[in-house]
């Protein structure tokens, strides 16, 4: 019998109970009164409320047994008469179980909160396991159940669940989705007691803000950049007043290293317009697919080109709007050509104003030396992800990646190593190279760290050579073109004591120079964007960069502020 059929019996049952009660009590009524009343009309002592008297009453039809009442056959309950306690259904794990099998976040929630509430007043000795509640606040990331997955979130901390950074990640992307200002900036606030780190890093907080309503330049994902970068920038946490709403982004005059002797002049501090490019000056892109096939003939052909098929899994997991990786690497250290050791222009440093701990390179790389790299993104091809569909109208960047030899990264790092904070190690040898065409915007983000790539002498590419002893820390940009409109690096930063306002300041591309700030976990890391590309007086359209990295000892330098180490520290040589 199905589970439908056994209440439709026991209510049955009941109600066969309780007439047949009804028809005792009336019964007993109606025999008592003939008995007093010896059967006439005058000393009738029936109840007159009775609903068997009255019907026999206004029965005229049949006065003969107006006082008869018609016998009922009830089925005798054994049951009939107790009251059985009603026993309190505790909500079980197999609820929960079914409802995010189920899909449905509402109920999974409802019945996820009842059993930590039973938890947490005693009533229930075993909680849910910490895999089902990470599903359950994965379905609020999805469906932007922002208060359901702050109540759970406080549920399973009381109730002594372990929670760590995933599951803070996954209620501030909920209140994200929802607008939750508020609640989100107390979740960016909470750091780890024991290590001193915060929860949640600026990676989460810059994805935070493109989930919130309005896109990350919305006044409510404005609010959550700024209220977070015052509240750590003393190293501490300022509470952020409610700013939704009133909030504004303040763009400093575009800053430019000083130009060198070689480039006629010590002019430079803040600049406007387009950087560099002489009077009739070739785009970069068009000069570099005329040198590409004969600088580096047969090009991207692992038997007779100039680079060769590295791999296409370097164990990383890659985001699923973007392609799957192509890596390539030069047929030899001298395929692409550098300048011979002593003949190279000597660098200096400048240190980025009001950006905390970035800093620019200049003269890395002569003017000769950034074509022929420009020249070698041309001969391996670009590649471009499939359009952002939250802005389809933005334009993708082109990209090619490459690992140079250990010979040619160690040529790179004696030219600007004696400029490193203390700890630094080498360059990573991935090569990341981009292209950035008019209009195109690399959005608000931040870097991340990687580990110590390299080829062998065999030519096998190994991701982490080092085996853990060294990872990068500082972002190393080399910028390959200049004379352009716009296109700046721009860091994002907030004043302590002045809501509501988010300093954009931008550092101009200077070809051949290098740019670093700290990435990865640092404190210090910035929040920065690559800025939007606009065609220079000269034509010029386009701008060429490389990421790459600056590798360190595991647990050694940069501190806070790699500017402030270096000066206390005595310098590499």
């Amino acid at each position: 019998m199905g589970k439908t059929k056994k209440r439709q019996a026991k209510r049955a049952a009941v109600e066969a109970a309780r007439q047949e009660q009804v028809y005792a009590a009336s019964s007993n009524r109606v025999g008592s009164a003939l008995a007093a009343g010896g059967g006439g009309h005058g000393s009738d002592a029936r109840d007159s409320d009775d609903p068997r008297w009255i019907s026999a009453r206004d029965n005229t039809d049949d006065p003969d047994n107006r006082f008869r009442v018609a016998p009922i056959k009830l089925k005798v309950n054994p049951m009939a008469g107790v009251i059985k306690p009603k026993a309190k259904q505790k909500t079980g794990i197999l609820r929960i179980t079914r409802a995010v099998e189920a899909g449905v976040t509402h109920e999974a929630c409802v019945a996820l909160d009842t059993l930590l509430a039973e938890v947490e007043a005693g009533t229930r000795e075993v909680a849910a396991p910490m895999d089902l509640c990470g599903k359950v606040l994965a379905m609020c990331q999805r469906g932007s159940f922002g208060k359901p997955a702050v109540r759970l979130l406080g549920r399973m901390e009381r109730t002594g669940l372990p929670v760590g950074p995933v599951q803070l990640r996954m209620v501030f992307f909920a209140c994200c989705g929802k607008g939750m200002v508020a609640e989100a900036l107390s979740l960016m606030s909470r750091y780890d007691i024991e290590t001193g780190k915060r929860m949640l890093g600026k990676d989460v907080l810059v994805r935070g803000c493109g989930l919130m309503p309005g896109g990350v330049d919305g006044q409510l994902g404005l609010s959550l950049l700024e209220g977070t970068l015052r509240g750590i920038a003393d190293g501490g946490w300022q509470a952020a007043p409610s700013t939704a709403g009133d909030v504004r982004v303040y763009t400093h005059p575009t800053w430019a290293p000083p130009k060198t002797q070689r480039e006629g002049g010590a002019v430079g501090g803040a600049v406007g317009g387009a950087v560099g490019g002489a009077v009739g000056a070739v785009d970069p892109a068009v000069d570099a697919e005329k040198r590409a096939p004969t600088m580096y003939p047969g090009g991207a052909d692992d038997d007779s080109g100039s680079f060769w098929f590295v791999c296409d899994d370097d164990g990383r997991r890659r985001p699923a709007d973007r392609n799957s990786l192509e890596l390539w690497a030069p047929a030899s250290a001298s395929t692409i050509p550098l300048a011979a050791a002593g003949l190279e222009t000597e660098t200096e440093r400048h240190d980025v104003p009001q950006v905390p701990g970035a800093f620019t390179v200049v003269d890395v790389f002569s003017a000769e030396e950034c074509a022929a790299l420009r020249a070698a993104a041309h001969a391996v091809g670009w590649r471009r992800d499939p359009s952002d569909p939250s802005d389809p109208d933005r334009g993708r960047l082109d990209y090619c990646e490459l690992v140079i030899w250990p010979e040619t990264a160690t040529r790179i790092w004696d030219r600007i190593k004696m400029h490193m904070p203390v700890g630094a190690a080498g360059v990573n040898a991935r090569f990341r190279f981009f292209r950035y065409g008019p209009e195109t915007v690399y959005r608000r983000h931040v870097d991340g760290s990687w580990p110590d790539a390299r080829l062998t002498e065999d030519g096998e590419y190994v991701t982490d050579a080092s085996k853990g002893k060294l990872r990068s820390k500082l972002t190393l940009l080399f910028y390959l073109s200049e004379g352009f409109l716009g296109g700046e690096t721009t860091f994002y930063t907030a004043i302590p004591g002045n809501p509501g306002v988010v300093s954009a300041r931008g550092v101009a591309p200077r070809e051949g120079a290098a740019l670093c700030f700290p990435h990865g976990d640092a404190e210090d890391s910035p929040v920065h964007e690559g800025s939007a590309v606009k065609v220079g007086p000269n034509g010029v359209q386009h701008k060429y960069i490389i990421r790459t990295d600056v590798l360190f000892e595991t647990g050694k330098g940069l501190g806070s502020n790699p500017g402030r180490e270096r000066e206390n520290t005595e310098r590499q040589t």
